[in-house]
């Protein structure tokens, strides 16, 4: 069985929707490349239908080749958008996407993001997770980013000074954290 038809397979199993039943899904686009273009589905019309878990689950079942290709493109937009260079290894990449998806299935369904710790391991915070999407995203990008989620942060603990050390703890950040990455971020 061919990967794109394994990827289908799994596409169609993780999701219930009665619209997607019969070959392909019922996506018709997706049927045309199929039949008319000998199976070549492009990866930009699959991620049409792929969902971030997806995604990451499609990545992972690459053969090392490919997923080092991935791994040394991050590295390379990194270069070109950050003053230095940054290494991202395929390692980096599996951890990154992972603790992403697992936020953000927090999130998808209302449940709290702040103090929730991926696979139970207290350095596997949000605030390592948005630390994540520093390699993922262009620096400006990712200062917009950072520079949102602190002042939602600052928000929350002005909110509630009494609660202010634990809930920056249980997010993971230490006190000095928020000003110093940020400082960190402008000069890389």
């Amino acid at each position: 069985m061919a990967l794109i038809d394994k990827v289908f397979k799994r596409i169609l199993e993780l999701d219930g929707n009665p619209r997607n039943r019969g070959d392909y899904g019922g996506k018709a686009y997706i049927r045309h490349c199929m039949e008319d273009h000998n199976g070549q589905v492009p990866l930009w019309v699959l991620a049409n239908d792929l969902s971030f878990g997806q995604t990451v689950w499609f990545f992972q079942v690459q053969s090392p080749a490919v997923r080092l290709a991935v791994a040394e493109s991050f590295t390379g937009l990194y270069a070109d958008t950050h003053d230095g260079p940054r290494r991202i290894t395929i390692k980096r990449l599996d951890s990154i996407f992972n603790r992403l998806v697992f936020y953000r299935n927090l999130r998808a369904h209302d449940e709290r993001c702040y103090c929730a710790r991926y696979d139970g391991r207290a350095n596997e915070n949000v605030y390592q997770a948005i630390g994540d999407l520093g390699y993922l995203l262009d620096k400006d990008d990712y200062l917009e980013l950072f520079g949102r989620f602190s002042a939602l942060v600052a928000r929350a603990t002005s909110a509630m000074p009494s609660r202010r050390q634990a809930i920056l703890s249980a997010m993971g950040v230490r006190e000095r954290e928020l000003a110093d990455r940020a400082e960190i971020i402008l000069r890389s």
